[in-house]
């Protein structure tokens, strides 16, 4: 057997992919006076799959938490089972999760599943990305009066905008201080996800921020931004504050007058 061919042949039974029932691990491995190949192969496997699902805890934590070792264990199998590992690094195994987990209906399942797996991972992601030096604040007030309309912001790598239909509010600080979550709370909001310094942060904005911050990452000037605060009675104080905490958060790297 070739090299490339018993490669193939371990792959399929460490992995338990598909069709590796009808495969002879004998043809690969020799049994000992206490294994036989079945069982040194199924070693493998075991501790194939068990990786795996520590990496997905390690992504997910507060979701392992919520449901508890074995359903989240469980409901890890059936994972990747519909999607098994397709890349070199195990960071990006658990990129599906938050689909899966939309129609998933095993033990623990709930409404805002998919939601906390997907808060989880933009801020797994979040962690990841390039560091890139953000603005100082002082950098507006470098701008003139005439130049400010004008400007146009660019975002850092590290923020994520999240349209959620529940609010993970009340669960995700009673999985911080490990008590019991209430159910479900259905309500649409918007939550930032970013990076400072080494620290992942998350937090909701309103509406009218969401919309200005949608706009401002759109490549609009600040003009346009500004007016999705227009129906505010203190539209100037607000917009100015918004604008204001995307460069103390570190969200911009970069103003530029057009």
């Amino acid at each position: 057997m070739k090299l490339a061919e018993m490669q193939r042949l371990f792959y399929q039974l460490a992995a338990r992919a598909p069709g590796s029932a009808d495969l002879d691990p004998a043809a690969l491995l020799a049994g000992t006076g206490e294994l036989d190949a079945q069982a040194r192969i199924g070693i493998y496997a075991d501790m194939f799959i068990w990786r795996q699902i520590d990496a997905l805890r390690e992504d997910f934590p507060k979701l392992a938490l919520l449901l508890g070792d074995g359903p989240f264990y469980a409901m890890a199998e059936d994972y990747l089972k519909a999607h098994p590992s397709r890349h070199a690094s195990l960071s990006e195994l658990g990129r599906e999760l938050s689909g899966f987990l939309r129609e998933w209906r095993g033990e623990g399942a709930r409404g805002d599943l998919a939601e906390l797996a997907g808060l989880e991972w933009a801020r797994a992601k979040v962690f990841e990305e390039a560091n890139v030096e953000p603005a100082q604040p002082e950098r507006l007030r470098a701008f003139s009066g005439d130049e400010l309309p004008r400007l146009r912001l660019r975002f850092v790598p590290a923020l994520r905008v999240l349209e959620l239909e529940n609010d993970l509010g009340d669960l995700w600080q009673a999985l911080e201080d490990r008590v019991p979550p209430g159910p479900p709370l259905a309500r649409g909001n918007t939550i930032a996800v970013w990076r400072k310094g080494f620290e992942v942060l998350h937090a909701p904005i309103d509406q009218d921020e969401a919309r200005a911050l949608a706009l401002a990452q759109s490549g609009e000037s600040l003009g346009a931004v500004c007016e999705a605060f227009v129906e505010r009675p203190d539209a100037v104080e607000v917009a100015f504050r918004a604008i204001s905490s995307w460069f103390a958060e570190g969200w911009v790297f970069a103003a530029e007058a057009t």
